[in-house]
């Protein structure tokens, strides 16, 4: 059986996770003060911008990327358009970059991606999954098998759910006022979290284009975090609050968390009403630590007054 070793990480969360065009002319904004609650932001050279507006993106890139060195700000990524972009993004000044959003990758293309990347460890990759060989799960164990097998994991921090592509697979639109969860994704997602997580992978959630939907988006974030998926991609800032918000950890999962993470804590125990035992609610624990101490607590409900 596969045991990953230790995959990379940022320090922190990816969290919501802003797509801008890269032809735009404020990248430099945008990767540093513009949305100081942004988690990370990925400079698109794929399927935001047309074929023949590359050369502007990456004229745009060339200019804004040395104004992030030492900056505060987002974690930024570039997504690159194919293998030949990529080649032209690794000659940029990517010091102020984190790394580089993959598109369209099974176990046929990310081989040619990574030739590139082997001598820049460095460079931090989100494959994104997206293409019809997705929907497979022999074809995902396959690329699961092979990033393994190639030592291509070490530089991976996530992997990224592409849910339009997807859609566009089956030859369907995602629904207003329909969750990921609530159509024809559900089973695809179930399925990428079953091949990839137990190895060690993080996958993050597409993005609702809806988005003056609000109320659907904050479902959406719930049922995303009950999935175990990490990180959100948003298109319109207005969408950031949403996610943020429905990142905050209510005060009785976070007491159960700490409970369940007490070195003294019984093998099972009752909380909240529920029956709590560290030997299979640990990993849960911890990621509701780590999301409280980034996003914080919502306000204490009637309902969760504590019950030992």
């Amino acid at each position: 059986m596969i045991r990953p070793p230790q995959f990379p990480s940022l320090g922190r969360p990816v969290g919501p996770t802003l797509y801008a065009p890269a032809t735009r002319s404020d990248l430099a904004l945008l990767g540093t003060t513009r949305y100081p609650d942004l988690g990370s932001v990925v400079y698109c050279t794929e399927d935001a911008i047309l074929e023949h507006e590359v050369p502007a993106a990456l004229a745009q890139l060339r200019t804004a990327l040395p104004q992030l060195a030492d900056q505060p700000g987002p974690a930024r990524f570039i997504r690159v358009r194919d293998v030949e972009v990529l080649r032209a993004v690794l000659t940029l000044d990517l010091s102020g970059v984190q790394g580089v959003v993959l598109p369209k990758v099974h176990d046929g293309n990310l081989g040619a991606y990574m030739a590139l990347l082997e001598t820049r460890p460095e460079v931090l990759v989100m494959p994104t999954l997206e293409t019809r060989e997705a929907l497979s799960e022999h074809r995902m164990t396959l690329l699961r098998d092979l990033i393994f097998q190639q030592g291509w994991h070490s530089q991976m921090l996530c992997l990224r759910i592409g849910g339009n592509d997807l859609m566009n697979a089956l030859g369907v639109r995602r629904t207003p006022g329909r969750t990921l969860y609530e159509g024809p994704l559900e089973r695809v997602i179930s399925m990428l979290i079953g091949v990839f997580k137990p190895y060690g992978f993080t996958l993050s959630s597409p993005v609702y284009e809806v988005f003056e939907d609000l109320a659907t988006l904050a479902r959406e974030v719930q049922q995303d975090l009950e999935y175990g998926l990490s990180g959100k991609t948003i298109i319109h800032p207005v969408q950031l609050g949403t996610v943020l918000a429905g990142y905050r950890v209510g005060s009785g999962d976070l007491a159960e968390a700490r409970a369940i993470l007490d070195p003294g804590a019984r093998a099972v125990f009752k909380m909240n009403g529920r029956m709590c035992e560290p030997a299979t609610h640990r990993l849960w624990a911890r990621d509701i630590v780590a999301r409280a101490e980034v996003y914080g607590t919502l306000p204490p409900q009637a309902h969760e007054a504590l019950s030992f």
